[in-house]
């Protein structure tokens, strides 16, 4: 368990070797018999953070006393260590430091290289959209004329001031374009397709207020356009217009392709956008554009641990979904067994619901290449490790999971409290859905029946209400995360479901 008495422990492991170099470069020097510098190494050869060897291993000089101040100066080091080091190649950090030069050189009286340093940071923080920065820097032009110099061109320095990028009315869409958007993910954390009246209503309302802002496409703003695209295409995606939200979605991407520069100081929002292109791609039936997008040579701009971790989890996910739905297992099994290998290394620096997802999609591949002992792990694990923080449509998805699990298991000992533990849940949920109702009776009845034909008599009654409710949008995009149908009509059949898809993926070619 994480606690605040072991944050300096698992700081100090979360240091890569570069960064624990330069700590030790930039920031000890004369200092390396210090006893913070000691506390640093014994916590860092610690498997597990043990204050009292620590306090045994230093008698004479840390005490119970003393060691929370020792900790305290040692965190406030390290994390101005890391912040440095993680700063050194940001465009953003950099504008922010000539910005304060422009304050020292003011101070000195050294007004014409004050001027000479704020043209070229006005320079690039339009260039790279740093608005928050442009306009700290535009309250020390605010200074600058104060501080008269018959040395400067203030005809100059006024056209500078004035050559804006956006009016102050397109800023002002583009700070509510933000806030809308971070509305809108807040949203799409809770449900993806299971949405209750309210939330539709909220849905709709936002997208009302994203199409006041359909001047955005006009602009020279980067930002503008991108706040604009991604809200929108989200918003439509939850509304189940899939072929709107896609076509935005390909939109965003080719302006990304002719603004590369912003990959690599806003990883996270383009990676947010090949998350949605993985969503409303694949039930859009585009799978060799979004194999194609998760392939793109632009993706190796990502370089930041974090980041990558996090774009090599979407693109598990993505390449996952195509490779199922066009029955290339091949590529299934290598993706699968290559994921269960690499994921825990991601998995501390995923959010709860991509963490759960992954799982998911990772138990739903090991169930189609009937591996049930890792699918029933994996699908548990999504569940249950990452409850919170996750898409309530992901439990039921999983509980149904979870019993076609157990049923494939053919262990009545297994089935049977998976089976309460399902029905409990479902029982508790105050919205039934027909095809859940259908599929849980009848796993029930049949996984004791010994007839033939008397089990399929039970899945063909199943898929008989599946058809009644085909026009149902939470069942439609329920079975696009697994194919109950394929499923159950595989077990008609009398095949496995990995041939069943091969099959239809076959006959579909030749049509």
């Amino acid at each position: 368990m994480n606690t605040s008495s072991d944050f300096l422990w698992r700081l100090i492991h979360s240091l890569s070797s570069s960064e624990k170099l330069f700590f030790k470069r930039n920031f000890i020097g004369a200092s390396s018999q210090a006893l913070y510098i000691k506390l640093f190494n014994a916590i860092a050869i610690q498997k597990n953070y043990n204050e009292e060897a620590i306090l045994k291993k230093f008698t004479s000089q840390l005490t119970k006393k003393n060691i929370a101040s020792q900790k305290h100066y040692l965190l406030q080091l390290i994390s101005d260590a890391i912040v440095e080091y993680d700063s050194r190649n940001s465009v953003g950090h950099s504008i922010y430091k000539q910005m304060l030069l422009i304050r020292v050189y003011r101070k000195k009286g050294l007004l014409a290289e004050a001027h000479s340093v704020w043209k070229k940071a006005v320079a690039r923080a339009r260039q790279t959209e740093s608005y928050a920065i442009l306009n700290l820097l535009k309250a020390e032009y605010e200074k600058m004329i104060l501080s008269s110099s018959v040395h400067i061109s203030y005809a100059e320095m006024h056209s500078i001031f004035k050559g804006h990028l956006i009016t102050h009315t397109q800023y002002a869409g583009l700070i509510s374009l933000r806030d809308i958007y971070a509305e809108v993910l807040i949203l799409k954390r809770t449900a993806h397709f299971d949405l209750d009246n309210s939330l539709k209503e909220k849905t709709q309302a936002l997208l009302q207020q994203v199409d006041a802002y359909s001047a955005a496409l006009d602009t020279k703003s980067f930002w503008l356009r991108h706040y604009y695209h991604l809200s929108k295409a989200t918003l439509l995606y939850l509304l189940n217009d899939i072929a709107a939200s896609f076509e935005l979605l390909q939109q965003s991407l080719k302006d990304w392709e002719k603004n590369p520069s912003f990959i690599e100081t806003h990883g996270e929002h383009y990676i947010e956008l090949l998350y949605m292109i993985n969503y409303a791609g694949t039930l859009h039936g585009s799978y060799e554009y979004v194999e194609d997008v998760f392939n793109l040579s632009l993706n190796n701009q990502l370089q930041d641990k974090t980041q990558r971790a996090n774009f090599e989890a979407v693109k598990y996910l993505a390449l996952n979904k195509v490779y199922n739905k066009t029955a290339r297992y091949k590529e299934v099994e290598k993706l699968v067994k290559s994921m269960k290998t690499k994921y825990r290394q991601w998995e501390p620096v995923l959010n709860a619901d991509l963490n759960r997802t992954v799982s998911l999609s990772l138990g739903i591949a090991s169930f189609v290449l009937e591996q049930y002992d890792d699918a029933l792990y994996f699908t548990k694990r999504g569940a249950l490790y990452f409850k919170e923080g996750g898409r309530e449509e992901h439990s039921a998805v999983a509980q149904v999971l979870l019993l076609l699990i157990a049923y494939s298991l053919n262990n009545a000992r297994i089935f049977d409290a998976q089976y309460r533990s399902t029905y409990t849940y479902f029982y508790k949920r105050k919205k039934k859905l027909p095809f859940e109702t259908a599929l849980v009776k009848c796993l029930r009845r049949t996984f004791y029946m010994k007839d033939v034909k008397s089990k399929i008599e039970e899945y063909k009654k199943a898929l008989e209400v599946f058809v009644e409710n085909k026009e149902d949008n939470v069942q439609q995009q329920s079975f696009a995360i697994f194919n109950y149908p394929g499923w159950l009509t595989s077990k008609i059949k009398r095949i496995p479901y990995r041939q069943y898809v091969e099959q239809k993926v076959k006959e579909s070619s030749l049509a």
